[in-house]
Order: structure tokens, then sequence, then C-alpha cells
């Protein structure tokens, strides 16, 4: 294939054209950079997509994964990179504890426990490589997380202390996140549901 040249003018700082002959590149030379261009643009697919909101200190984040409502859940960053993160599904509310900091044996249970104001619960948390998660199932410690000032979940090493300001309005904002996204899904099963948290 040959090239065509073509004349081209160039403006100085001064305002002077000047001229120079260019070639024009083959059809064959741009498509790697046309190639490139597409794959740098195209977004990527991901298995979970998520919408999030404030609510004072905490962060509510509803996840899709498809068109699928998956799940919602409310954090809270604390000292030492630490993560205190409510998540609620139809059915269930857990507690996670997390930080990149920390290096757990995946599959297994530590004991814990955990003072709401007076009430105290002794509970096992399972662990991940750096987080920790225990299925809340009294119905009195999910009560007392609305009206306690602070959660304190006291290990063999360490007490996390997660302050629970404005976490009536954080629990009551992730229910209406579970239900408003679960109730979109079941009232119109062809349309993809509104997401927000």
């Amino acid at each position: 294939m040959t090239n065509v040249l073509r004349s081209s003018c160039i403006i100085s700082r001064d305002g002077v054209c000047t001229m120079r002959k260019t070639a024009l590149p083959s059809a064959l030379s741009l498509v790697p950079c046309c190639v490139l261009l597409v794959v740098a643009t195209t977004p990527a697919v991901s298995a979970e997509d998520a919408n999030t909101d404030t609510i004072g200190p905490w962060e509510i984040e509803a996840t899709f994964k498809g068109d699928a409502f998956d799940r919602c859940s409310v954090t809270r960053k604390l000292e030492d990179d630490i993560a205190a993160t409510f998540v609620k599904t139809s059915g269930t509310l857990t507690l996670e504890l997390s930080s990149p900091n920390w290096k757990l044996d995946r599959g297994k249970s530590y004991p814990v426990k955990m003072t709401l104001g007076p009430k105290s619960f002794d509970e096992e948390v399972a662990a991940e490589a750096s987080s920790v998660s225990m299925v809340i199932k009294d119905d009195r410690f999910a009560a007392a997380l609305r009206s306690a000032s602070a959660l304190n979940v006291v290990g063999a090493g360490a007490t996390i202390h997660v302050p629970l300001d404005q976490s009536r309005d954080a629990f009551d904002r992730l229910d209406q996140c579970v239900s408003k996204n679960e109730r979109a899904v079941q009232t119109n099963p062809f349309v993809a549901p509104a997401r927000r948290p």
C-alpha cells in the first residue's frame, strides 16, 4: 500500500503558518491504535455492581449481582484502618469487622464478647483472611444497635470500639434499602430494578 503525501500548515507562536509535507498513514497502520482505543474505552463488566449514599458517618450501599439484588450494607470507618459493616439481606443481619492489616486463619472461629451499654453477649466470629463476621440472631441485640451509643467487641488481644451515633437512621435506611430493592425485583421481573441504597 502506498502512502499519499499531503501538505499541512502549522501555526507557530508568532502566528506564522509553516508548511510541511506529511505522509498520510495507511489504513493498516491505524488498526493497532483503533483497537487500543476501543479496549481502553470499553467499560469493564463486573460481577457485582453497587450504589452508595451516606448518613452521617455511615456509608450505605446496595449491591447487585448482574440484575439481581444481593444485599444492602452500612459501613463505618474506625481507627487503625478497621471498618465495621452491617450487612442485611431479606432474612439476615450480619456484622463484619475488617482491616487490611489483619492476618487471620480463614475458617477459624474466635470467641468475642459484645457489649452494648449494659447488655453483653458472648459470641463466636468466623474468620476470613482480613475480616471476621457473625450473623446477628438475637432480636434484643439487633434492637439495641439502634439505641446504644457504642458497640464494643472484646477479643483476646484487643477491644474494637464502634461508635453508633446516627445508627437509628442508618439501620432504618438499611431496612428501607432491602425492602425497596427486593420489592422492585418482585414487582416486575422483566424490568431492571432502580438501583438505590
